[in-house]
Parts: structure tokens; C-alpha cells; sequence
């Protein structure tokens, strides 16, 4: 295996020369500085990371922990911290908790013990158990998706209520007034957020709210909307909390023998963009995950570095509604 040392002979200068130009390089004239890159690349010499980890108290290795791995949400989250990770010299390790907060926590303390440098964390739930847990043991935290009232932490978000509000808006500008909404659990502080925007809509427009919350699934989407879709005074549209509910919704809407939209209009959040499928079908909230992934990766390592050390920044981005084939005008009552 080459060392610094086999660099420094074929470039002809110092071991303290080549590490300066690895960990220093402006401080390095830059004939020399061109010197030592060339002998890098002829040797594949790959620098001790572990090493310089130790010097420097650092392992340049994070954390992206997400709830569910199975949702393109989750690729996306992925790309952004990984990015905006490698952007800064960081390596990104990922876990996923299957939506358990027991399972959360263990693999946190998996992530402690392996002496990660922070942790960039999409929580199961907004409760300050989790984050106070990284926080107790010096490690910087970044939240993404959720505001985290009870703790003084970084979080970067959408709006969930204005954005539940514009799409309940949007279906009663297409004239429907029998609109029910299916949200996720109701222990989850999103999925009441999204029935509060949904709830605030329809009572400024004098209509009497309905919520029922769900699993985040499309076999708790295609429970309750069968349910929903049976009832004697069906509603003609859907508010739902996100794409897993909304492709439930969606099949039970057929296997009822009704057509999407001319019978049923449904508008969900985490619909996805047309840079994901060529012919988007479900009108709804995109949220800007890559940049929310970006933001927080970049907002950890500022805390790493020791960058920034105020008070916990609560960075709100902004979502967009996009139209597409699932929603058209009420049928006739």
C-alpha cells in the first residue's frame, strides 16, 4: 500500500509537504502544490482518513436516517445529503427505522457508537426524545420535514398546512363541496397539520369538515376510502396526505366501479413531478426534497465545523401544486 511517505520521494519534497497539500492545499506554492497531486494520482495514493479523523476529532462520515426507504420520498432525500455532503468532503452513511421509533433509536445508538460526526434525521414522530437523545451525547442534529417546538435544533420543512389548505382550495375551486380528507396517524405531527390546512379550507368555505387518519399506506389508503366511497352520500373528492394513500384511494375508487376523476376527483401531497414519471397523474404538493435533503446536510456540517453555534434555525422552503389528470370539475350531485 503507498504511503505518504513513497508521495513525498516521487514528488521530491517533505511528508509534512504532501500533507499539507491533502489537508492545507492553499497553503502550498502551486508549482509544488501540482507537484505532489501528480504523484498522488501516478501512486493511487489514497489518504489514511482514519488518521486524519483522529487528528482532527472527526471521522468527515454523517448519518441520513429516514422512516421509510421504501418511498421514492426517501431516493430523494438521499440524493440532496449525499450531494451536498461529498460538496464538503463528507462521506453519508444511511439507516432506515421502518416508521418504529424503537427501531429509531436503536439505530441511533448504532450511529453514536460508530462515531458518526452528526446525524440528519427525518423522525418517526416530532417528539424531542430522539433528538434529545443525539444532543446529550454532543452529537449535532439536523431535522428535516418536521418543526420540533420542544427542541433548541436545526430543522428544515414545507409548510404542511398552507399546503393541505391550497389543495382542498384547488378541489372546491373545481366546484366540489362533499370533499373528505385521509390523513396519516394522527400521532404524527404532519398528518395533522395537512387535516388542519384541509379543515381550515373547508370551514371558510361554511363546509363541515371530514378527517379520517390512516396508515401512511395504500392498504390503510384503500381502507378507508372504500369505506368512505361506499357511504349512501359518497364525497366526489379526496384530500389525501400523501402518494401511498392516494394510490390506495385510487384502487378502491375502481374496484367500486368509479372512474378518476369524473366521479371522484383525488389531490394528495408527495405527488410525484414530471422529472420522475413521463406522465404524472395525480394532482399535489411537491415538496423540494433534494433541496430540503441539501439544506439540512449543509446546515449539519456548518454545526461541525463549528460554523455556526446560535440558537436552532427552523428553515421553511416552499412547496408547489401541480395539476395533473386526477382532478377535474364535480359531477353533478
Amino acid at each position: 500500500m503507498t504511503t505518504i511517505r513513497d508521495v513525498a520521494r516521487h514528488a521530491s519534497v517533505a511528508p509534512m509537504t504532501v500533507s499539507r497539500v491533502i489537508n492545507q492545499p492553499e497553503t502550498v506554492a502551486p508549482e509544488t502544490r501540482r507537484r505532489v497531486e501528480l504523484s498522488i494520482e501516478a501512486l493511487h495514493y489514497v489518504p489514511n482518513l482514519l488518521g486524519q479523523g483522529l487528528r482532527f476529532k472527526r471521522t468527515m462520515v454523517i448519518a441520513l436516517v429516514v422512516s421509510d426507504i421504501s418511498n421514492p420520498f426517501a431516493i430523494k432525500q438521499i440524493l440532496g445529503a449525499s450531494n451536498a455532503a461529498r460538496d464538503q468532503g463528507f462521506n453519508v452513511i444511511f439507516a432506515h427505522t421502518s416508521a418504529s421509533p424503537t427501531e429509531e433509536l436503536a439505530q441511533l445508538r448504532s450511529l453514536v457508537e460508530r462515531r458518526v460526526d452528526g446525524v440528519v434525521l427525518s423522525p418517526v414522530l416530532n417528539t424531542p426524545d430522539t433528538t434529545d437523545f443525539l444532543q446529550k451525547q454532543g452529537l449535532p442534529v439536523t431535522i428535516m420535514d418536521y418543526p420540533m417546538p420542544e427542541n433548541d435544533v436545526d430543522t428544515v420543512r414545507c409548510d404542511s398546512i398552507s399546503a393541505a389548505r391550497g389543495l382542498t382550495e384547488h378541489l372546491l375551486a373545481l366546484g366540489h363541496s362533499r370533499i373528505a380528507m385521509i390523513s396519516g396517524p394522527e400521532s404524527i405531527v404532519t398528518a395533522r397539520e395537512r387535516a388542519d390546512g384541509y379543515a381550515k379550507a373547508m370551514r371558510a368555505s361554511k363546509l363541515e369538515p371530514l378527517v379520517v387518519f390512516s396508515d401512511y399506506s395504500p392498504e390503510g389508503g384503500y381502507r378507508v376510502a372504500h369505506e368512505l366511497l361506499s357511504a349512501s352520500t359518497r364525497p366526489t373528492g379526496l384530500v389525501t396526505a400523501n402518494n401511498f394513500i392516494a394510490l390506495g384511494a385510487g384502487r378502491a375508487a375502481i374496484d367500486l366501479g368509479l372512474t378518476i376523476p369524473d366521479d371522484l376527483s383525488i389531490a394528495t401531497f408527495d405527488s410525484l413531478s414530471p422529472d420522475s414519471v413521463l406522465d404524472p397523474f395525480f394532482t399535489g404538493v411537491v415538496q423540494p426534497v433534494e433541496a430540503i435533503a441539501s439544506r439540512a446536510t449543509t446546515m449539519l456540517i456548518e454545526r461541525i465545523r463549528g460554523e455556526y453555534t446560535g440558537a436552532g434555525r427552523d428553515v421553511v422552503l416552499p412547496s408547489t401544486l401541480e395539476i395533473h389528470s386526477s382532478t377535474a370539475s364535480a359531477p353533478p350531485l
